[in-house]
Parts: structure tokens; C-alpha cells; sequence
């Protein structure tokens, strides 16, 4: 295994992108020569016919899923819904897809400039743009964090969009208080002081207040609002969430592979998220990502279960008889398979029918990150877009195609971005926290060489610093007198530190002045806050930086 690094961007609009911009269309040439290379079945379905179904399937629930984006932003009036090119860009097999994929949060810039990169790629080459809504990503914190700039004394406000309902896969979270986003905005909007980002974040909560009358998924509403903020930028991808792609045939027969592989696909699985820690000399054993648990004939799936309203919960398979597998969750055996016929057999279509028939009972099965990305670079996407979070666990992801596919892996782009506030850092560094903590130490152990001269005209304070001297001075050998002196120079440094108070008060309080001042640069050039607090300008100003 290759460890690369990816270095996330420090500076004020700096990007990270590679392979550089110019060199994407000939990373797709190579990556469609290894998809005409590869050579296996999925389900016993051939490569090629398989990755076709894939595209044409997921395409279609995308071109429905967008056009229900603009069909309600039609009916609401809601300003830049008259360009529906996108939603009817044909698709045939020689057209590019390029794709990349994020949850519905409010990502901050560096995770939108992805979606423009996309848009870019695919109007230059003709091709067409996707993106995948991984709203199968658990909703771990509602909040947003909100910058509360009051130069010094700024800070960072924590704000929740939704009460409660934390750990559920955003697909679960509904929408039923329409006071809800109307009470966020206003409490969002007395935090924001420049009267750009006011306006970009009114302007984006306004669009999810309004589809909020339409529909009540809170993942389509953070997910419609984005969409039609970024078609200010004339970025006009497609859309489709993973809830959606796991319903399709094409992915079911994909589970049904894993499933048939199952130990073999764990045990690779798992030794290349091994492999990945002791490069990295990571310890913990839940990064990147925890291994698939192996308990005798019990294997952890590389997929969640659950049904509406729930939580998402692990799902296991009994592997003991090759062929019959029991897929099992929470202890409880939830549908069987019978693999191990001729290809084509009418077993694999009734381990579909099976499988179909539990989802139309309201079981949901969703792929972990490794298997959701895998899926769509190699059988989705001519090219797959990462940030630098994805791209890094995508090295294991290359290494779990190599061993269980037997092929070369298509490579991906990567790309990321540093977007500041538009607020300037004050001039202040740590180097100068530094300077004033010495020096209030040094005033601590050294009181009399920050005296004034009215201070040292003190008799008492001339007279101890006569004696700290005479003690230094004299200093002995023996460890009983040597000690006896230590104990009274510190007496009298503490006296005289009493002397010097003011100063020392003094010094203090410019520390704090620069700590603020340092805490404000921190939080002004932070690049985690919410796309939709960052004036749209500037916005505008970093997707034109790709290129």
C-alpha cells in the first residue's frame, strides 16, 4: 500500500487540487481504458453489462430526483428555476459522468468547491455532472457553528437547526415544526454583523424555509436550498441521494455479491484497514474506520440496516455454510440466499425477489463509506471527486479493489479549499504570547529586576533585594544550608513580588488582550464554518480559482 498525503489548505482562498486541472480529462481517458480491461461478474452478471444497468438505473433516479428539485422551486417562485438543461442532458454510453458525493450538512466552502469542479469538468467535456447526497450519514451533531465577530472579543456561537433527533441517518429526520427554521434564521441572523454574509445566509435560509412548505425530509430541504443557491454560480449537477440508489436492482445485485464473498471481502477488508493504521502508526482501531467484526462464522456486513424512524444498526451474515448465507441483525436472522449455482441461475433471481420483498416491507439497507464509494467509482462514474477526508480513506478503498476485484482501481480527483471570513487578523502571534508569558514567569522568580526605581527606593524592598543578592552570593556546598537559602529567596520573591503587583496586573492583562486578540485571527480564519455565512462574492471569487 501507497500512503500519499493530502495537505488541507491554510491559506485565505488557497486550493488544493490534484491532478491539476488541466490533467482530469486524460486521468477519465485512463480510467475508462481500465473499465473496458475489467473482467469479472457481479451476481454473475459480466463487468460491462453490469456497470451499464448501474449507469442507466442511477441515472434515471437522478434526472427524477433533480427534476423534482426545480418542479418545486418552479411552484414556489423561487428565482433561478428557468435553466432546466441540466435535468435533460441526454445520457449514452460514451458521455462522462463525473461525479462526487457528500451528506446533506451545510458543508463549509472547501467541500462545495467540489460540486463546481464537477460542474466544470463535465460542461467542458460534454459530460454530466452528479452528485451523490449521502443521506444515509447519521445527523451526529444539529448545529451549526456561527462566527460572532466583535473584534477582540469575538467567538464562535453554536446553533441548533433542529432540537434532538441526533444519531439518525438524515433520510429519518422530518420536518414537522414550521416554526423551527424561521426561529433558527433569526437567531443565526444577531450573530452576523457584516451585512454580506446577513444577506447570503437570509437569502439560502429564505429558499429552506420556502421548500420546507413542500416537503418535509429535512435532508431534501438542505439539499433543494443548496441546489438552487449554487444555480446563482451556474452550477447545475444532478442530484441523487443514496437512499434512493439502494432501492435500484443494480445495487441489490451488488449487495447480493458481497453477501456470496462475504468472508473472503471482510478479510481483506479488514487486513488493508491494518495494513493502513500500522503505515500511519494510527492505534486507535476505529481510524480511519473501525474493522468489520469476525466472530466465528458471524461476519460484521459492510452495510446498515434499519426501518423507518430507527437508528441505523450493524448487519451481520452467518457465513458457516457456503451455500446458504443468513444475513442477521440485532441477534435476530432478518432474510437467507442460496448462492453457489451456474451463472444465470434461477436462484440469483430468487435471492433478488427475496431481497426486493424485505425492502418493500420497510427494511432499509444502506453501504458504510468504503462499499458506498466503491460502488459508484467503479460501476457509477468515469471519475469520482473527493475531498481531502474521502480521498484519504480512499487509499484503503484502492487496496480493498485490488484484492477483491483482482483489478487496477480507477483513480480519482481530490480536491479542497481555504476560504477566510472577510474580516483582516489583527496583527498580533503566538511568538508575542510567548514574549509576555516569559516575562511574567521571569517576574514570578526575578521580581526585583522589574522594579521600578521608586519601588527599589522602598527601605523594606532595598532590604530584601540586599539579602536575595547576599543569599546568591554566599550560596554553599551544603545541602541543608543550600536548601535553608532556596526556601528564603523564594520567601522574598514572593514579597517582593506583592511590591510589583501593578506591574505584573499589567502585564496580565495585555496577555489576555493578546490571547483575544489571537482567539479573533483564529476564528476569522477558520474555514469550517457553513457555505451559506460567507458573502456570495467571495464565494463566486474561489469556484472561478480552479481553473
Amino acid at each position: 500500500m501507497k500512503i500519499k498525503s493530502f495537505t488541507t489548505p491554510k491559506k485565505d482562498r488557497e486550493i488544493f487540487i490534484e491532478p491539476a486541472y488541466e490533467d482530469i480529462p486524460g486521468l477519465i481517458g485512463l480510467n475508462k481504458e481500465k473499465f473496458q480491461s475489467y473482467d469479472f461478474n457481479i451476481n454473475s452478471i459480466p463487468f460491462s453489462q453490469f456497470r451499464e444497468q448501474v449507469r442507466f438505473e442511477t441515472l434515471k433516479k437522478a434526472r427524477e430526483y433533480t427534476e423534482k428539485i426545480w418542479s418545486v422551486c418552479s411552484k414556489l417562485n423561487i428565482a433561478g428555476t428557468e435553466n432546466l438543461s441540466s435535468t435533460k442532458n441526454p445520457y449514452s454510453p460514451e458521455k462522462n459522468i463525473i461525479q462526487t458525493g457528500h451528506s446533506p450538512a451545510l458543508a463549509h466552502p472547501g467541500v462545495l468547491i467540489k460540486y463546481s469542479l464537477v460542474n466544470s469538468i463535465a460542461k467542458k467535456g460534454h459530460g454530466i455532472g452528479i452528485n451523490m447526497v449521502v443521506d444515509n450519514d447519521a445527523s451526529i451533531d444539529n448545529c451549526l457553528n456561527i462566527p460572532d465577530i466583535n473584534v477582540p472579543d469575538s467567538s464562535v456561537e453554536k446553533r441548533e437547526y433542529i432540537p434532538g433527533l441526533r444519531n439518525l441517518a438524515f433520510e429519518e429526520i422530518r420536518y414537522t415544526d414550521s416554526t423551527q427554521l424561521p426561529a433558527f434564521k433569526e437567531n443565526v441572523l444577531k450573530f452576523l454583523h457584516n451585512t454580506d454574509m446577513a444577506q447570503t445566509f437570509e437569502n439560502f435560509i429564505n429558499i429552506a424555509i420556502n421548500v420546507s412548505k413542500e416537503t418535509q425530509q429535512f435532508s431534501d430541504i438542505f439539499t433543494y436550498a443548496r441546489y438552487l443557491f449554487l444555480a446563482r454560480f451556474e452550477i447545475h449537477n444532478l442530484e441523487v441521494p443514496v437512499s434512493t440508489i439502494s432501492k435500484t436492482d443494480s445495487f441489490l445485485n451488488f449487495f447480493l455479491h458481497i453477501t456470496a464473498n462475504l468472508k473472503r471481502f471482510v478479510d481483506i477488508y479488514n487486513t488493508k484497514l491494518r495494513e493502513y493504521r500500522r503505515l500511519k502508526r494510527i492505534s486507535s482501531k476505529a481510524n480511519p474506520l473501525p474493522d468489520l467484526m469476525e466472530k466465528g462464522f458471524v461476519v460484521e456486513m459492510p452495510f446498515w440496516m434499519w426501518r423507518e424512524g430507527e437508528q441505523r444498526k450493524s448487519l451481520f451474515a452467518s457465513v458457516a455454510n457456503d451455500s446458504r448465507i443468513s444475513i442477521i441483525c440485532e441477534n435476530k436472522i432478518v432474510e437467507y440466499f442460496y448462492f453457489g449455482g451456474r451463472a444465470g441461475s434461477a436462484e440469483n433471481l430468487k435471492n433478488l425477489e427475496r431481497l426486493k420483498s424485505l425492502i418493500s416491507k420497510g427494511t432499509k439497507i444502506r453501504p458504510k463509506a468504503i462499499a458506498n464509494t466503491m460502488y459508484s467509482r467503479m460501476f457509477f462514474s468515469d471519475l469520482f471527486v473527493h475531498g481531502i477526508g474521502g480521498a484519504k480513506y480512499d487509499l484503503i478503498t484502492d487496496e480493498i479493489i485490488r484484492g477483491f476485484f483482482g483489478v487496477e482501481p480507477p483513480s480519482y480527483a481530490t480536491i479542497s479549499a481555504t476560504l477566510h471570513l472577510p474580516y483582516k487578523p489583527l496583527d498580533v502571534s503566538d511568538k508575542d504570547i510567548n514574549s509576555i508569558r516569559h516575562v511574567i514567569k521571569d517576574m514570578g522568580y526575578n521580581p526585583d529586576r522589574y522594579a521600578s526605581e521608586k519601588i527599589v527606593e522602598d527601605v523594606e524592598m532595598r532590604s530584601m533585594i540586599n539579602e536575595k543578592k547576599e543569599l546568591i552570593a554566599k550560596a554553599s556546598n551544603d545541602s541543608k544550608e543550600k536548601r535553608l537559602a532556596f526556601d528564603r529567596i523564594k520567601e522574598l520573591n514572593n514579597l517582593m513580588k506583592e511590591k510589583i503587583s501593578p506591574l505584573i496586573k499589567e502585564k496580565e492583562k495585555k496577555m489576555e488582550d493578546l490571547e483575544k486578540k489571537l482567539r479573533h485571527n483564529s476564528i476569522v480564519t477558520n474555514r469550517d464554518y457553513p457555505f451559506c455565512v460567507y458573502p456570495e462574492k467571495m464565494l463566486g471569487e474561489l469556484f472561478e480559482l480552479k481553473v
